[in-house]
């Protein structure tokens, strides 16, 4: 993201001559890497989320209490 924000900068600052419209682009670019990043991130949560709820449980294995396996068959 840095990279990127500085190479725009520099970009905008030779288009355009103007360091103060340089400035301008430049925050105005990091304010969208910063929103695509969290909406990036909410949806990437919210694909984790819903992929464990969708998930059955393995009824084939027998739990004891406290969390572990039972290795006697349910005794």
């Amino acid at each position: 993201m840095f990279a990127t924000s500085t190479v725009a900068a520099i970009w905008i600052l030779l288009a355009t001559g103007s360091f103060w419209k340089s400035l301008a682009w430049t925050l105005l670019i990091l304010i969208i890497f910063q929103v695509g990043y969290l909406v990036f991130s909410f949806a990437l949560f919210y694909q984790f989320g819903t992929k464990r709820t969708e998930e059955k449980p393995n009824t084939a294995e027998l739990t004891r209490r406290d969390g572990g396996v039972s290795s006697e068959g349910g005794r």
